[in-house]
């Protein structure tokens, strides 16, 4: 079951966002939610992760995660791969990992603990966090997001703890990652982050990576789908072309914020919506650019 579970990790992986309803930001938009998934579940995504940090996880409730959770995993069935996520509380990420089991979940992303708001300056902590995890749900593969810019050798601690069989990686600093596979192998199924400006993704499977994460693929999942194809025949040259089109879209979030990810549903006809505070909405001026591009370079019929 681990080693089937491990090769449906080696793909794309879609971080769903949590539409909000628009005459109440305090409650889920449900249907909204479940139109956005199967969207993607017809475009073929194998694997959706739902309230991550496309998700807005800190801006939701316990109450709000499981349902989440429960719902993904009902609308999905076995065609695909729902990843609940658990939040950084321990005390949470335990009560979470033991409902998530009971709803059928195969894998929990697990949010990294801090101290203030801070990384720990002793690590042996995020150890403990993830074993007190395992040890409240045992049998629960769990996947690790390391935005924490965890050393080569943290990794290599963290293949101690049997429970965790890949890891999530914003590719913030690629090396410690690079150096890791080079010393861990197949230990993990290794999660990169794919970055289009400049295009790199291409070089990150090469440096070992066996998949990525996408924000874009919620409204726009051909090109994300075609790069993890194309990831597969080795064709670089082919994946530089497809990152050079997505440039402008990953210049436009960097500058407008995630907010921006909702904008793309919202111009595509699905559920975007705005976001929760702390975070804000994006500017006309932004919406504006966002428009504008996926028309004129992807020729999408924009909703105003």
């Amino acid at each position: 079951m681990t080693d089937n579970l491990r090769q449906q990790l080696k793909t794309v992986h879609a971080y769903a966002v949590t539409p909000f309803r628009a005459d109440d930001l305090l409650t889920v938009d449900r249907k909204g939610f479940v139109g956005n998934l199967q969207f993607l579940m017809e475009r073929g995504i194998g694997v959706i992760a739902v309230g991550g940090g496309t998700g807005e996880i800190d801006a939701l409730s316990f109450d709000e995660l499981e349902w989440l959770a429960r719902r993904a995993i009902d609308v999905a069935g076995d065609d695909v791969l729902i990843i609940p996520t658990l939040p950084g509380n321990t005390a949470s990420a335990c009560m979470l990992a033991r409902s998530y089991q009971r709803m059928g979940a195969r894998i929990c992303l697990v949010m990294p603990p801090y101290l203030r708001g801070g990384i720990p300056d002793d690590m042996t902590g995020v150890l403990d966090h993830l074993r007190m995890i395992a040890k409240a749900a045992p049998g629960m593969p769990l996947l690790p997001y390391n935005t924490q810019g965890w050393s080569a050798e943290f990794f290599e601690r963290l293949a101690t703890v049997e429970a965790v069989i890949g890891v999530k990686d914003p590719c913030i600093d690629d090396h410690p990652l690079f150096r890791a596979i080079q010393r861990l192998g197949d230990r993990f199924v290794w999660i990169g982050n794919k970055r289009h400006d400049p295009g790199v993704l291409h070089l990150r499977y090469q440096m070992g990576i066996d998949g990525f994460t996408a924000g874009f693929i919620n409204f726009l999942p051909e090109p994300e789908l075609e790069l993890e194809r194309l990831s597969h025949s080795q064709d670089w040259d082919a994946m530089v072309q497809i990152q050079r089109r997505l440039a402008a879209l990953e210049k436009l979030r960097n500058h407008f914020g995630d907010a921006m990810i909702k904008a793309g549903l919202d111009a595509v006809g699905l559920v975007g919506g705005s976001v929760r505070p702390p975070r804000v909405n994006v500017s006309e001026e932004g919406r504006a650019a966002l428009h504008a591009e996926l028309r004129q370079t992807w020729n999408i019929d924009v909703r105003s």
